[in-house]
């Protein structure tokens, strides 16, 4: 089977630390950009999923690209708008063609490859960059369908597995991780920075846990008053970060900023209030908004998403057999996706006899007319009816025979012989192109 057309280049919490991460990290308006470069190289199709824990670049080549040529494309075009080099992220890229693309998809989309197994936000995450590659005009066909197959495999894994049960996001690692420091946070004050939707998750599960003195703190104090009202906390403006700090046992920020919050100065006066009474931050942003060096500090103790192993360890042990249960699930569904590719790669060929038929129909039609040029429009209708049904019979059996080879994976040599039967020698061969609309089938 000829390799197919998918190219997947990508970094995330696997192969890149955080620092590296937050600085590829990529908005709507980089990915719109990105897409519109990788475009303008000739891709025929591409979508950018960018979280908080990954950037991943899915893209299809067009007629002249090979794998390697579109890989080191959307690399460059990741580097080069981040200001880097190729060779400043290549330690970190990992690189998957065809079906491993497509079953790595499936994984990410049904939240198996995250940090946290089962956190919800990612499907969603999916979906969005599906509507900005969409609206950018970056998707096509096949694009198209792995990504819907993918957001239908996540659906069946979250309804039919335990994977999405209990405690599933970084943010619930976060509280987590302050009750293994603080035990009962009933007794501490938490200071929440920001009033997003992983804020949201954040609260959700400070209130589970039993915190009642929490601040919810944003730039927006509508926002952060929405999100404390829910529990009966208080909300505040981003403004009054030092004073708030000074009063604080804990601060988990989560929160969107094109620097640091909290840099080494503020908090080195905020622990000097403190009288140097210790505080326990935990950075769950990307790209990260408590400067590391102020971790440093005597008495700051400063957490982001990279030191979470432990705790993570644990939680994938919990959940290993929902984990295999999903894995089934999506390696069904990339055997279904490994037919309907070997369904293209006989493609062009069907097309090509079609085409050949539809020749040798006409020409012979007109040949027979021409024997009979006094034939009524009634005798001519018959003979174009029987001429089409005849080449139309002629070929069903081939082209059923071609596709059921496809599918069985056996396809190309059976291909050959029908290039010489039919004298087609110099058609397209399996793989030479891809069709712009599902015309291998609709098995997938």
């Amino acid at each position: 089977m000829a390799a197919t057309p998918l190219i997947l280049v990508g970094l995330s919490h696997r192969t890149a630390p955080v620092a590296v991460r937050e600085r590829f990290s990529m908005d709507e308006d980089a990915c719109r950009r990105v897409l519109g470069k990788l475009q303008g190289f000739g891709v025929r199709e591409s979508v950018i999923l960018s979280t908080c824990n990954r950037t991943e670049i899915y893209a299809v080549g067009g007629d002249q690209q090979d794998a390697d040529s579109v890989g080191r494309v959307a690399v460059d075009a990741l580097a080069q708008d981040r200001g880097a080099v190729a060779d400043d992220i290549a330690p970190h890229i990992y690189r998957l063609e065809g079906l491993d693309a497509v079953r790595h998809l499936f994984r990410v989309a049904s939240s198996l490859d995250s940090l946290v197994i089962g956190e919800p936000q990612i499907l969603g995450q999916a979906k969005e960059s599906y509507r900005i590659a969409t609206e950018s005009g970056t998707v096509g066909a096949l694009l198209a369908r792995f990504f819907e197959k993918a957001f239908k495999v996540a659906k069946e894994v979250r309804t039919t597995t335990g994977v999405g049960t209990g405690q599933v996001s970084v943010g619930s690692i976060a509280v987590d991780l302050a009750r293994q420091v603080f035990g009962d946070l009933s007794k501490s004050t938490v200071l929440l920075l920001g009033a997003g939707k992983m804020a949201e998750a954040v609260g959700k599960t400070l209130a589970a846990a039993g915190a009642q003195r929490v601040v919810v703190a944003n730039r927006t104090v509508e926002k952060a008053m929405r999100v404390a009202e829910t529990y009966g906390w208080a909300g505040a403006p981003l403004a009054d970060l030092p004073d708030l700090m000074v009063e604080a046992d804990v601060v988990i920020a989560s929160l969107a900023s094109p620097g640091y919050v909290v840099d080494r100065a503020l908090l080195k006066v905020v622990l000097a209030r403190r009288r140097h009474r210790a505080v326990f931050l935990v950075d769950i942003a990307v790209p990260r908004v408590i400067d590391p060096e102020a971790g440093k500090l005597e008495g700051a103790y400063l957490y982001n998403i990279d030191d979470f192993n432990q705790i993570v360890v644990e939680h994938v042990g919990r959940r290993s057999g929902d984990v295999r249960k999903a894995d089934e699930i999506v390696a069904r569904e990339v055997e279904v996706v490994s037919r309907y590719l070997r369904a293209l790669e006989v493609q062009p060929l069907i097309a090509a006899l079609g085409q050949r038929a539809q020749e040798l129909r006409e020409r012979e039609l007109a040949r027979a007319l021409k024997e009979l040029p006094d034939a009524s429009p009634e005798v001519r209708k018959v003979l174009e009816a029987l001429a089409t049904s005849l080449s139309g019979k002629l070929l069903h059996d081939p082209i059923c025979a071609l596709r059921e080879a496809a599918h069985a994976g056996m396809g190309e040599g059976l291909a050959d012989a029908t290039r010489r039967l039919f004298r087609l020698e110099g058609e397209t061969r399996p793989g030479d192109q891809v069709p712009e609309s599902g015309q291998g089938g609709n098995d997938a």
